[in-house]
């Protein structure tokens, strides 16, 4: 998998007996060496130079070997995956320019199979075997397929600087991926091997196969229970007034990341999940989820959540109190009651209250704080984001994990990925709290922003700082997060944690899992990955 690298060679060897034993001892090496994906741009390049150490290749061949050592350890995920689950992308430069006949629309060529290039051929025993098929030129194409969640695998045809473009998505989002270099460059009547696009296309591994998840199958599933009628029978006195209007929360806007990841992790270790537990994991961490939310905006005295009236403003905080604790309440029924063997509920109820206690301490540190007008250090905010965020993330993975039967040394490596994960997601929600315009940073409540900057001061600058602070003095403020680089310190930070959620996952035994959680880091983290 070739991603941008302005210093890699992009030279594909000129003679085919060198291409081949490229391809064949890489081939060879990975079978002797088994190492599964995703695989990062450094570890290719480490890979890439001992074999060409090894072998006296042409050191110029660099990038052509980085991408064959990216498909031998693709190709073991990639021929388990059906015929029907590929796209196969072809670039319109293979057509012969001067007879093509086929026509045009928004998307790419049609072709014809007028039998005047390569391209027919190719088509013709990819759509035969079941592939979707693309032939269009550039990478927007495959990047919007790929952000989608449509496509399980791809197998694309270009240039290797197309190559590297296209395939860094596909591995920011962990989407198997091969990838096969043209021959010549011009982007006009342009060749490739024949061969050994024929070679790839066709391979199929029966047997035991790597079981992936499909997220978007997962996140409709969820979309299922938050339906009024679901909920009304899922939830006990479903037409009761305050239950009415728990149910409107439930139903309000959101990404639900929290349910969606508990099953998914359900999913991953459960051969034949159970639709009734399925549903009773997913609301009741939604429940929990929003019954925090619903307590925030009362605390914060928010009028608004998802664009509409929050419940204590259209009710009163007693009402939304009162609205939130039931949700609480319902969200630990929906365990108890959930039928799992008695062990197993006692171990989630100790997970949720554990996440429950971390959560409260975490939100009542940041309000003692902003009553006291107090600016945090980095390392409590980092603690707050600990206890509020990453504890959320925690019981939403372990409970899935645990109901799927999960071992420990799973669990730790998901409670860990949860760790850097939260923190990461909420240095990145403060982040979208500032643009550089006076008036984006919420100055009452605690910023990990704030708490950079003051990391950064002398002893001097931090008194007069906290004095900005306690009389509200934003232009001051923002002079200084200006002055020391605050925000490009967070996103540095913020990088750092995604990175360290990415090293975690390195350990775990469920590859279908781990390509699920390093496709969900490349889209919550999308802009800084």
């Amino acid at each position: 998998m070739l991603m941008k690298k302005a210093t890699i060679s992009l030279l594909i060897p000129e003679e085919i007996k060198i291409r081949n034993e490229i391809r064949e001892k890489v081939d060879d090496f990975f079978i002797t060496h088994p190492f599964w994906p995703p695989v990062t741009w450094d570890q290719l390049t480490v890979f890439a130079e001992q074999l060409i150490g090894e072998n006296e290749w042409d050191e110029s061949n660099l990038g052509f070997v980085m991408l064959c050592c990216g498909n031998a350890i693709w190709r073991k995920i990639m021929e388990t995956i059906p015929y029907q689950r590929r796209i196969l992308l072809l670039p319109q430069c293979l057509k012969n320019s001067q007879l093509c006949q086929a026509d045009m629309d928004n998307i790419g060529l049609l072709c014809n199979n007028c039998g005047n290039c390569s391209i027919s051929e190719i088509l013709h025993k990819a759509e035969d075997l079941g592939y979707v098929t693309v032939v269009s030129e550039g990478t927007a194409i495959t990047t919007r397929l790929i952000e989608s969640g449509k496509v399980d695998a791809v197998i694309g045809v270009s240039c290797m600087d197309v190559l590297q473009k296209m395939f860094r998505s596909v591995n920011k989002f962990a989407v198997p991926g091969i990838g096969i270099p043209l021959l010549n460059s011009g982007c006009k009547d342009t060749k490739a091997d024949p061969d050994w696009i024929m070679q790839e296309i066709c391979r199929f591994h029966e047997g035991p196969s790597v079981r992936l998840l499909n997220l978007n199958h997962l996140r409709k599933r969820i979309g299922s229970v938050f339906v009024k009628d679901k909920l009304r029978q899922m939830l006990v006195s479903g037409k009761d007034d305050t239950m009415r209007i728990a149910i409107g929360s439930l139903m309000a806007g959101g990404h639900r990341i929290r349910p969606f990841i508990a099953i998914l992790t359900y999913h991953a270790f459960c051969k034949q999940p159970d639709d009734l537990l399925l549903d009773r994991l997913a609301l009741s961490v939604e429940c929990f989820h929003k019954a925090s939310l619903i307590h925030d905006d009362i605390e914060d005295d928010d009028p608004l959540r998802y664009g509409k009236q929050t419940i204590h403003a259209r009710y009163g905080a007693a009402v939304a109190i009162n609205a939130g604790d039931l949700m609480i309440g319902e969200g630990y029924r929906l365990i108890i009651e959930s039928g799992l063997p008695a062990d197993m509920i006692k171990t989630c109820i100790k997970e949720i209250t554990s996440g429950h206690r971390a959560m409260t301490l975490g939100q009542g540190a940041e309000l003692l704080a902003a009553k006291e007008k107090r600016v945090l250090s980095l390392q409590e905010m980092l603690k707050i984001f600990e206890n509020k965020s990453a504890s959320a993330f925690r019981v939403s993975f372990l409970l899935g994990g645990i109901m799927g039967g999960a071992d420990s040394k799973t669990l730790e490596l998901l409670s860990k990925f949860s760790y850097f994960t939260g923190i990461a997601y909420q240095i990145m929600d403060d982040l979208k709290d500032y643009s550089g315009e006076n008036g984006d940073i919420r100055f009452r409540k605690p910023s990990v922003l704030m708490a950079m900057m003051m990391s950064k001061l002398s002893q001097n600058e931090k008194s007069v700082m906290k004095q900005a602070f306690i009389e509200g003095n934003i232009n001051l403020i923002y002079l200084y997060l200006e002055n020391y680089k605050a925000r490009n310190h967070c996103v540095e930070l913020l990088k750092d944690y995604i990175n360290r959620a990415k090293e975690s996952l390195d350990n775990l035994a469920n590859l279908g899992l781990k390509l699920a959680l390093h496709e969900i880091l490349g889209k919550i983290f999308d802009k800084y990955i």
